[in-house]
């Protein structure tokens, strides 16, 4: 699928979102006064994520037997899963006293084993002679009796994914991009549907079962809204921008690097999800120091330095494999 610009800049945006919320969960123990960036972040970067996975879903996947889509998405996802698994597992084992590798094995990188099971089911749903709308009901109506959906956030992130569909199917994003307005009204939204979250104290993670549908109906519509209209929000003002000023070299540089999105998901589960932890012992009683200066600040680091390290292994077929799932190596 030929690349779109403003698109990438989203996709490296929300990779910096990943990082900055990881940075921020893995110094809160330090902090007295908590984050409410923090929250902000989690309320809609996942999804915001899957609706991109599920926009860039290529017919080429479609139309490839089972047996070859499962080979091209194990090698694309589980591999550098595993792999990233397998380094974290190691670097746990003699650097700490107490580690649970269960957990660790079920839960590091995790967003890729969800995504390659949405791979496989949305290819298997397409083989179902029916509407697609239909097939989005009946998926998500599934999602509440599936057991242990919980898990991985299978049944949470499911419509986000199928979403993302949506968006190039009807070649939505085109249609809002044209409209000036959808920023300030996803922006309203956004602002409206959160403060109502805070204000009845629903959390961002609200479990998708048989219980919750009977007693918390409105907290999942609450936070489906909140999380669609901050992913637009965020796609939409970065739209905007490309159009006044998409053709300067420095929009056009930063946006070629969200092609690296997954291999900076691996990264950074290694090191800022692992090893930040046990580096330094954080300390940051002031909360704007902390949500404004230094954790905005070394999550910028650590995603130049997550690039670097993918230019380095990328040179290497074999790492690049291993790591990324061959997707960024060049002779």
């Amino acid at each position: 699928m030929r690349r779109i610009a403003y698109l990438d800049a989203v996709k490296l945006v929300t990779i910096y979102l990943v990082i900055l919320g990881h940075v921020i969960q893995m110094m809160v123990d330090g902090l007295t006064l908590g984050s409410q960036l923090w929250e902000i972040i989690y309320s809609f970067h996942m999804p915001l994520f899957m609706i991109l996975c599920g926009f860039f879903l290529s017919n080429r996947m479609l139309r490839l037997s089972f047996v070859d889509m499962l080979k091209e998405k194990s090698l694309q996802l589980l591999l550098p899963a595993i792999t990233c698994t397998a380094v974290c597992c190691v670097y746990l084992f003699f650097a700490r006293d107490t580690v649970n590798l269960r957990d660790e094995i079920i839960g590091n990188s995790w967003f890729l084993k969800t995504l390659f099971v949405y791979y496989v089911l949305f290819w298997l749903l397409k083989r179902i002679r029916l509407n697609d709308w239909l097939l989005f009901l009946i998926s998500c109506i599934c999602l509440f009796i599936v057991p242990r959906g919980s898990t991985l956030q299978l049944n949470l992130l499911w419509p986000y994914f199928f979403i993302g569909y949506f968006l190039k199917k009807y070649r939505i994003l085109d249609v809002l991009n044209e409209r000036l307005y959808v920023v300030p009204i996803f922006a309203l939204m956004y602002i409206g549907t959160y403060s109502l979250q805070i204000h009845f104290d629903v959390p961002n993670y609200v479990p998708i079962n048989i219980d919750s549908l009977q007693h918390q109906l409105h907290h999942i519509l609450l936070r489906y809204t909140v999380a669609l209209s901050g992913s637009m929000f965020v796609i939409s003002l970065v739209s905007l921008i490309y159009k006044r000023w998409g053709n300067t070299d420095v929009l056009n540089y930063l946006a070629s690097f969200g092609k690296y999105t997954l291999g900076v998901y691996v990264l950074q589960t290694i090191l800022v999800v692992n090893m930040f932890p046990d580096t330094f012992a954080w300390r940051v009683e002031s909360r704007f120091m902390f949500d404004m200066v230094i954790t905005p600040s070394l999550a910028v680091a650590i995603l130049v330095l997550c690039l670097l390290i993918i230019s380095l292994l990328s040179r290497n077929k074999v790492l690049d494999l291993l790591f990324f799932g061959g997707q960024y190596y060049k002779r």
